[in-house]
């Protein structure tokens, strides 16, 4: 009768040591999948707003070169009546001619700057603003849903800020050179200088919102490579889950031979205390190699589970 209830309890405790170690790699791969999704979608949405940042970069580039123009426009004003004097030149329409190049140049550049900032700010926002949507909470989307007019109408104002910025970085200098007291020389000296206070200030205003578009970016980056390191954590700890689970499948396939052919009985044959010890040993051999592969596979997997937590 105890050969009987071993043939039956046997395979079934290495059958279901079995299933836990299948059951475990399941679920470790399961969740080192999703871990690795996670961290494949973080590493694109870090891409995107390097290539952002980037294009923030290359518009912000021709800032220094509008305050230079300023610069260089200011000090030429300052030395246009000495030139013009040293000159003798006695045309008045090429002495004013002179005298307004300098304010042109510096007011241009001052425009050039306004609208690299209006660019550097579109880019920099999308850059910062990149993924926000993509990995928020169910909740918190419906804040920042737009509608399809809402969209044209935010598109609409965004046109017409960088117009009002463009004005505003031209008609300032003009009007107050004009209302300024004194002759042509010293309007112009007015003018090019606001203009290239202009400049500067707009050359500010990049590097501020760059250097946050870029904290930003620097943030992207780091979490999606902790994500990625978690991921690779998860898949290098789901590495021995086949291994367990082949070896309990095994043992559970031992063991039903086992109970199958006719080795208990012939270790019952022996007799005593040394047959029983021998058939006991040979029954539960297998189902305890297979529950101890069942337990490997379950710290695995909570391992796993762990790891592939945080990119979550």
């Amino acid at each position: 009768e105890g050969a009987k209830v071993a043939e039956v309890l046997a395979p079934a405790a290495a059958a279901f040591s079995a299933a836990i170690g299948i059951g475990a790699e399941y679920t470790g791969r399961v969740a080192v999948a999703d871990g690795k999704e996670v961290a494949a979608s973080t590493m694109q949405c870090a891409a995107e707003a390097e290539g952002l940042l980037a294009n923030a970069e290359r518009v912000k580039a021709i800032t220094p070169l509008c305050v230079g123009i300023g610069a260089l426009a200011a000090t030429s004003s300052l030395v246009a009546p000495v030139l013009i004097e040293s000159l003798n030149i006695g045309t008045i329409s090429l002495v004013n001619e002179l005298y307004l190049l300098s304010p042109l140049a510096s007011v241009l550049s001052a425009a050039v700057a306004s609208l690299a900032l209006q660019e550097t700010k579109s880019y920099s926002s999308r850059a910062i603003s990149v993924g926000n949507r993509r990995f928020a909470k169910s909740g918190l989307v419906g804040r920042t849903w737009l509608s399809a007019s809402e969209q044209v109408e935010r598109n609409s104002q965004r046109t017409t800020q960088r117009w009002r910025s463009f004005s505003w970085s031209v008609l300032p200098a003009p009007i107050i050179g004009s209302l300024i007291p004194g002759a042509i020389p010293t309007k112009a000296v007015v003018v090019t200088a606001i203009g290239a206070a202009q400049s500067a200030f707009y050359l500010s205003e990049c590097e501020n919102v760059l250097a946050r578009a870029t904290d930003a970016v620097a943030l992207k980056a780091r979490s999606a490579a902790v994500c990625d390191t978690y991921a690779n954590q998860g898949a290098r700890s789901a590495a021995i889950l086949p291994f367990t689970s082949a070896l309990s499948s095994l043992c559970a396939a031992a063991t039903a031979a086992i109970v199958e052919l006719p080795w208990l009985e012939s270790l019952a044959g022996i007799g005593g205390l040394p047959g029983t010890i021998s058939s006991v040993a040979l029954v539960a051999f297998f189902p305890s190699l297979s529950s101890l592969f069942a337990a490997a596979a379950s710290v695995s997997k909570a391992r796993c589970e762990v790891d592939g937590g945080p990119s979550l």
